[in-house]
């Protein structure tokens, strides 16, 4: 044991001399929690961002070590301060530059100070949100500088501390009152929010949900889990041979406003995208598109439920990190209803998560992976399948259904290194 502590320790200096030289070398700012520190760290190097990862993952290997087999029983509270954090918008009461009395926060969220002082010192060492530059005043960090001035992040943070807390704190309620239920509904949502309805039937149902959930959505694209900013080696272009397409049509299912439908169009100049989703989804679409690809027709927009039986026959169907929100047998049903619209040929190239076997990729991501496939667990029944998992959909909707190729992004672009893409065709 003696002999991998030392040599974590080892790790861990000699990858971050690696980071600090390559900063040096570059003229870029060296990572702070200060509110003047860095968002980005500016690592366009694909070894630098390795050497960061490792020092992350020693770092966080050596500190597990060293408190010993028990530290799994002290629990960090953080789902309640969190919540209250972006429930009350604190960062958003705290002017950049200047500080606020505990007392002042206090009274503007209508709590104890006592309570505000709690609240608030615990994300300040756990979560590096906030400081208090001198005795019962709060100031802000890096971190909350950026919750106060990024509406996106804020809702981010919404999706996070609020909802997905909420629902995860239920689950194992859930998982005992409907024993054996694989349905959308069966969750720990329902028990957290008081309803029956699935997440999706209730954020119909409830347009200011619906509007906030589709901004937190938004903010994971925009906000990335990493600060550095190596180039991608696969993005949307690279998960599909578009051209191949030439002239015909591409249907994006649950293509939402359609970024995803814009990227293939504008870089394959002859093709179609038809984007289809819920009418909830779809409203204000249009205003948000370039006006060429609309008039053009090259983009265009259809209400549609995947629950129902396609009537558009296409040469692509794209299906974008919409499958892991629902139970396998609702991804059966999801493929069936595609097969009569369906020509030879035709394919479908599915982005989703390509879970791991266990310890088959870093620390880090695994972890993402993991947290993801409780939070589907949590929210909708959803979870993130292996590959093989896949197949076995594929071929229960349809046995026509094959494989084409798979592959795994390993990259720190568009999508996480743990996402999928499968290419399927439909031989008739």
């Amino acid at each position: 044991m003696g002999n991998r502590l030392v040599e974590l320790a080892e790790a861990i200096i000699n990858n971050t001399r690696a980071i600090d030289a390559y900063l040096g070398e570059n003229n870029l700012p060296t990572p702070s929690f200060d509110i003047d520190g860095p968002k980005n760290f500016g690592i366009k190097s694909e070894d630098v961002e390795a050497s960061r990862i490792k020092v992350i993952e020693a770092s966080i290997e050596l500190a597990d070590l060293l408190q010993g087999p028990m530290s799994f029983l002290r629990p960090l509270e953080s789902g309640a301060p969190l919540e209250a954090i972006s429930k009350w918008d604190i960062a958003g009461k705290i002017p950049v530059g200047e500080t606020v009395s505990y007392a002042d926060l206090a009274q503007q969220c209508g709590v104890h100070e006592t309570d505000m002082q709690r609240i608030l010192r615990y994300v300040m060492v756990f979560h590096r949100l906030f400081n208090e530059p001198q005795p019962g005043y709060v100031g802000h960090s890096l971190a909350s500088r950026l919750l106060a001035e990024e509406p996106l992040l804020r809702q981010g943070l919404w999706l996070l501390a609020e909802d997905a807390y909420s629902s995860s704190s239920c689950v194992v309620r859930a998982l005992e009152k409907f024993k054996k239920g694989q349905e959308p509904n069966h969750t720990g949502f329902q028990i957290a929010h008081g309803t029956e309805l699935s997440a999706y039937d209730y954020m119909e149902s409830h347009p200011e949900y619906a509007r906030r959930f589709g901004m937190a959505q938004n903010s994971y694209a925009s906000y990335s889990n990493r600060p550095a900013i190596t180039e991608s080696r696969m993005t949307l272009n690279g998960a599909f041979d578009w051209s191949s397409v030439k002239s015909g049509l591409v249907v994006d299912i649950g293509g939402s406003h359609g970024a995803d439908a814009v990227h293939i169009a504008t870089h394959n100049p002859e093709l179609r995208v038809l984007i289809q989703d819920l009418p909830t989804q779809l409203e204000g679409a249009e205003t948000k598109l370039p006006k060429d690809l609309l008039d053009n027709g090259r983009v265009s927009f259809m209400p549609y439920n995947f629950f129902t039986p396609q009537t558009v026959s296409a040469d692509v169907y794209l299906i974008k990190q919409c499958l892991h929100n629902w139970p396998d047998h609702y991804c059966v049903n999801i493929f069936k209803n595609q097969v009569l619209a369906l020509k030879p040929g035709a394919k479908f190239v599915i982005i989703d998560c390509a879970a791991p076997s266990p310890g088959e990729m870093t620390l880090l991501d695994e972890r993402t992976v993991r947290a993801f496939d409780i939070l589907m667990l949590a929210k909708a029944r959803g979870r993130e399948r292996e590959e093989r998992e896949w197949l076995k959909i594929l071929k229960e909707a349809d046995p026509r259904f094959d494989i084409v190729s798979r592959k795994r992004f390993n990259t720190k672009g568009d999508f996480g290194p743990f996402t999928g893409i499968i290419e399927v065709i439909f031989n008739a």
